[in-house]
Order: C-alpha cells, then structure tokens, then sequence
C-alpha cells in the first residue's frame, strides 16, 4: 500500500512537472511570436500557433488552448488580407489588422519575457473578431474595385504607389527599416530592454543626507541628460530650455 502511495504521488509530481513545462514552453512561443508577425510571416506564426497548442493540450492548459485558437484564427485571417494585391485595395487593411494584432503580442510577449503569466485570452479573442471583420472588409473592397470602371479606378491615396505589389511585401518593407534603425540606435527592435525599478535604486542609498535630486545625478553617471537637470524640490527646477 504504501509503495502505491508513494508511486502515485510520484506520478502527480512528474505530472505536475510536466505541466509546468509545458506552460513555460508555451509562453516562450509566445514571446517568439513578435518576431516574424512583426514581418507578417504569417507561414511561421502559424506554424508557432499549432506548436502552442499541442504544448496547452499536454498541460492541461484550458486558457492557452483558448489562446492558440485564437492566434490561428487570427494568422490565417491576417494571412489572407496581407497577401492581397495591392490593386485589390487590402493595404490599408492590412495596416489595420497588423496595428490590431501587434498590440497584444508586444504586450503579453513582454509580459511572458518578464516572467509574468497574462493570459490574454479575451483580448486575443476580441482581436480575433476585429482581424476577422477586416477580412470581410477587404473582400468587398476588393469586389468594388473590380466592379470600377475602368477595374480598379478608384485605387488612391498611398495604396496607388504600390500597385502591382504584395501588401504583405509593402508593410514588411517598411517594418524591416524600422527595424534596422532600431538595431542602429541600440534598441532591441521587438522589446525594451528590462527595466530596474526606480524603488530598488531609492532603496539601496539610506543616507539621509542624499537627496532624491544626488541619487538621480548618480544614476545618470554623474551628469544630467543634454537638456535635463535634476529638480529640486526647493525650487521646482525642471527641463532646461534656454
């Protein structure tokens, strides 16, 4: 009996294991996902979303289930709308949908990089329905351009300068030079780099004679930024203009 015992409690515990692991896979997924939805390969996301929910399922993970539905969902209808023509009017949509579904990425991505656990499910749902509805969008507006006379005539605006290209080709064009100028800049392209809690620095200088004013000097290397001073609680000194 106790040998049963002790088995079973073996069994929940690489259970229990198992599904820790699982969930953890499936937030670094998440994270990854930034990348190539940042450049609408749209092939890989999908690829990433199936990959989640095989992860969910062996955990038992209901919410994540829930979540990597939703990214399919969402992958294949943006899919759908990026690898329009131009001609057929989608640009535009294709902005939308990509401005509806990087907002969440970028932030549950970060959330899951910092180690927390956001479980977006109801915003990713809600996207779901937006991405879906400017699929349908983009398909009537296709059909109107082609029943233009001449087909396609009222093609305008920025959409015109594109024509006969891939909105997926224009709108990934455009994320790779911001992409590179990030990178030029020092900045990570998909997410800031961690930041320290001002509280963890304030907490490290118990010195009562340290202003609040010595400790940002101190954490600016000993200087103020171009512009910039500390304030002084004195006199309310603030950005420097002159």
């Amino acid at each position: 009996m106790q040998a049963t015992r002790e088995a079973e409690a073996a069994d929940r515990a690489a259970g229990a294991a198992e599904s820790a692991d699982a969930r953890a896979e499936f937030g670094g997924m998440f994270v990854s996902l930034a990348g190539p939805a940042g450049l609408l390969d749209m092939e890989e996301c999908l690829k990433l979303a199936g990959r989640m929910g095989d992860a969910a399922s062996r955990s038992g993970y209901g919410a994540g289930a829930r979540m990597a539905s939703a990214l399919a969902g969402i992958f294949a209808d943006m899919a759908d709308i990026a690898n329009r023509s131009v001609d057929d009017g989608a640009l535009d949509w294709t902005y939308d949908a990509f401005q509806s579904m990087m907002g969440v990425l970028y932030d549950a991505g970060e959330a899951y990089r910092d180690g927390g656990d956001p479980e977006p499910v109801g915003r990713l749902e809600e996207v779901r329905e937006t991405v879906a509805r400017l699929r349908s969008g983009a398909v009537a507006r296709r059909e109107y351009l082609r029943r233009a006379d001449p087909p396609g005539s009222g093609l305008g605006g920025l959409s015109a300068m594109y024509r006969g290209q891939i909105c997926r080709d224009v709108a990934r064009k455009e994320q790779e030079g911001a992409r590179a100028m990030d990178k030029a800049l020092g900045f990570d392209p998909i997410f800031p780099a961690k930041t320290r809690p001002v509280g963890d620095f304030l907490g490290e200088y118990d010195d009562p004679n340290i202003s609040s004013a010595d400790i940002l000097a101190e954490l600016w290397g000993g200087g103020s930024p171009d512009g910039y001073e500390p304030a002084g609680i004195e006199d309310g000194a603030g950005r420097r203009d002159e």
